[in-house]
């Protein structure tokens, strides 16, 4: 038997798979001196269970009083009912907190928009006229306040106009001067007090 059908059969010896006769095989390739050095960490394994095997009990009433202490013990029988029962109940509960979180979170998407009653129109309908009205009395004092951006213009006008009355102060002492000359310039025509 070649390397590659040997490691097919400890592999399906560890999954339980073999059979008796396959067991045998097992045992007589492993019994052997020349095992490859890739499989001669199972070899152990074998030999113990050919050995193991071979063993027999000095007691004859051994196997008697074994027999006895299984079946003197409890034996505890496992329900499949239970444990069914238990993964469905924890696959409810996931689907509850589920929901539960879903109508907690996102209870806008499952209400619908409620109808109003005639008070909340009613009230709905007194309120955009209140804002209405706000609005428009807002946009007249806009118009007022937009007279006072004119009014500003009008101020720095002013200060054009003002700057021209320096102008004409500054002429009034020019036309002094004018007035003056004779007497300045012509000092001996003028007479004397």
């Amino acid at each position: 038997m070649n390397s590659k059908e040997i490691e097919a059969l400890v592999e399906k010896f560890y999954e339980g798979l073999t059979t008796s006769s396959e067991e045998l095989q097992l045992r007589e390739f492993f019994s052997r001196e020349d095992i490859p050095p890739h499989l001669a960490l199972h070899a152990d394994i074998f030999r113990f269970y050919e050995t193991s095997g071979k063993e027999e009990l000095t007691d004859p009433d051994f196997e008697n009083r074994f027999l006895t202490a299984i079946d003197s013990t409890p034996t505890l029988k496992l329900k499949n009912r239970n444990i069914k029962y238990s993964i469905l109940t924890g696959i409810a509960a996931a689907i509850l907190l589920l929901f539960g979180m879903i109508f907690t979170f996102r209870n806008d998407i499952f209400t619908k928009t409620p109808k109003f009653s005639s008070d909340q129109e009613m009230a709905y309908r007194n309120a955009k006229n209140a804002l209405a009205m706000v609005s428009a009395n807002f946009n007249t004092g806009l118009d007022q306040a937009n007279k006072l951006g004119d009014f500003q213009k009008g101020l720095q006008e002013l200060q054009h106009l003002n700057t021209f009355q320096k102008g004409i102060d500054q002429m009034k002492k020019i036309s002094e001067f004018y007035y003056y000359q004779p007497l300045i310039i012509n000092q001996g025509d003028q007479p004397r007090p």
